[in-house]
């Protein structure tokens, strides 16, 4: 992960942390000046913020298309075919630094990936559209109205240059898929015993995230149809 970082860093200064290194235990990485947390998620609800975490993420795909591992490399998460990019693997907004409701930072890279461009871009479509219900979008992802998802999707889109030929109906379709290796992630991890993970699936986050799947399949026609609220 260090070795993609430097590569990074030295194309995005301001927008990748640079290792530092890994000294008893304990690793450090430079500060991205700004805000993360909880409290900033109300960021993502605007189409400002949207659109600002959007052409962030095509920003650090784009550094990454002429990075070449090191021969022995190993992936935070498994690598993919097509290689187009090295995903972040886990690109949203809490792993974002927000200035002035913008997203202007990613950190956060252990399940960095080669893989195709729109692995990253499904999983930030889950919780930026959201594939969520207008309860939980109102409750936990910082909006005061019920979110217009199929425009939120195209305005993503738009804001990340996505030029793929995949229409609308095709990418929910990728975002259910994406949802569904999340949950086939977290159950390997926690196999492995890896924390947090492992107690994830102590406390019942399996079925949560299954839960997550069945919504998307039920409500798919909110992003594709041309009434994205459920209002």
């Amino acid at each position: 992960m260090h070795h993609v970082l430097r590569h990074l860093h030295d194309r995005l200064p301001d927008l990748v942390p640079r290792p530092v290194g890994i000294a008893g235990g304990v690793e450090t990485l430079t500060l991205l000046p700004g805000q993360a947390g909880a409290d900033c998620w109300a960021n993502q609800a605007g189409e400002r913020g949207l659109t600002s975490a959007a052409r962030l993420l095509r920003t650090v795909h784009r550094a990454s298309w002429d990075y070449v591992p090191e021969a022995d490399a190993t992936w935070g998460a498994a690598a993919m075919t097509p290689a187009e990019v090295v995903c972040h693997g886990d690109p949203g907004p809490w792993n974002m630094v927000w200035r002035n409701g913008q997203a202007v930072g990613l950190f956060d890279w252990d399940f960095a990936h080669p893989g195709p461009a729109i692995d990253d871009v499904a999983y930030a479509l889950e919780y930026l559209v959201p594939f969520r219900s207008d309860e939980q979008a109102l409750r936990w992802h910082g909006f005061a109205a019920p979110p217009d998802r199929r425009r939120r999707l195209l305005l993503f889109l738009q804001a990340y240059g996505w030029t793929g030929s995949l229409d609308v109906e095709t990418l929910v379709e990728e975002v259910i898929a994406r949802q569904r290796r999340t949950v086939e992630a977290v159950a390997a991890l926690a196999e492995r015993g890896v924390q947090p993970q492992q107690q994830w699936v102590r406390d019942g986050h399996l079925e949560e995230l299954a839960e997550r799947v069945r919504w998307s399949q039920v409500h798919r026609h909110l992003l594709i149809s041309d009434r994205g609220s459920s209002r």
